[in-house]
């Protein structure tokens, strides 16, 4: 019976024991696998830069790049630049003169575009992607932050412009709110990082609150041009608007003259 016994105390004494190993040894490993599969991760992102990126930005994310005309990725903004060029088929770019800023057909598949990211944020130091979330954006208020901040380049309907040069806002028609977000954070080309937007900082509440609102405009955009006040002329602004105007309108006034003319 004392046998019996002592049996049955080490027993209920090792079972809680084990369940607590057990526990722990499941922590772990699911540890451990978030860990491994981060490192695959970077492994695939470095695979992918040194195959099609280091050619022009340099073998290391963080270091120089190979032409003067190429910025090292530690200038351009972390992984969200990354995944912006990369997602909007910006890049890999096709020279190493100009500016990248035609969209296209992504060459990465989604999962090794964030490969990439992630590695080249680490690189850099810089990993965040930014927050937003247009269904939570108030159309109105965007409008006021658009009209400040964009629409002196893009057009307050949204159909970009040349800027002069080489230099190209391109169309706010057709973008996503995370292509929104991201240019708003990394300032790409001509573009001030945070996109002129007051006090603007990719982690507080405040920008965020304001980043929804301008992807919310943006997405207004692309339901509805807002064409008010008759046919857009390609949205251009008033460079269409006078050549109408001066070139057409004028024409015709001149031929209506002649043929006036003709009758007396």
């Amino acid at each position: 019976m004392i046998l019996f016994a002592g049996i049955a105390v080490l027993a209920l004494l090792l079972v809680p024991a084990s369940s607590g190993a057990s526990g722990t040894a499941g922590v772990r490993a699911q540890t451990s696998g978030g860990s491994t599969a981060q490192q695959a991760q970077q492994k695939r992102g470095r695979e992918l830069y040194l195959q099609s990126c280091a050619a022009c930005h340099g073998p290391n994310p963080n270091g120089p790049s190979e032409y003067s005309t190429v910025p090292s990725l530690r200038d351009v903004g972390g992984a969200a630049a990354v995944d912006w060029a990369v997602r909007t088929g910006r890049m890999p770019f096709q020279s190493t003169k100009g500016p990248a800023i035609a969209r296209g057909k992504s060459r990465f598949s989604e999962q090794d575009t964030r490969a990439l990211a992630a590695y080249v944020g680490a690189s850099v130091g810089d990993a965040l992607i930014p927050e937003v979330d247009q269904n939570k954006g108030n159309v109105a208020e965007g409008r006021a932050l658009y009209s400040q901040a964009c629409a002196a380049c893009h057009g307050m309907n949204g159909a970009g412009s040349a800027l002069g040069g080489e230099n190209i806002a391109p169309s706010m028609l057709g973008v996503n709110q995370l292509d929104v977000a991201e240019a708003i954070k990394i300032g790409p080309g001509q573009m001030p990082p945070g996109g002129g937007l007051p006090n603007y900082t990719p982690t507080d509440s405040q920008s965020i609150e304001r980043v929804n609102d301008v992807a919310a405009y943006v997405e207004a955009l692309n339901k509805d041009r807002f064409n008010r006040g008759g046919a857009p002329i390609g949205g251009k602004g008033p460079v269409p608007e006078g050549f109408v105007a001066w070139v057409i309108g004028l024409g015709l006034l001149i031929l209506g003259i002649r043929w006036l003319g003709t009758r007396s």
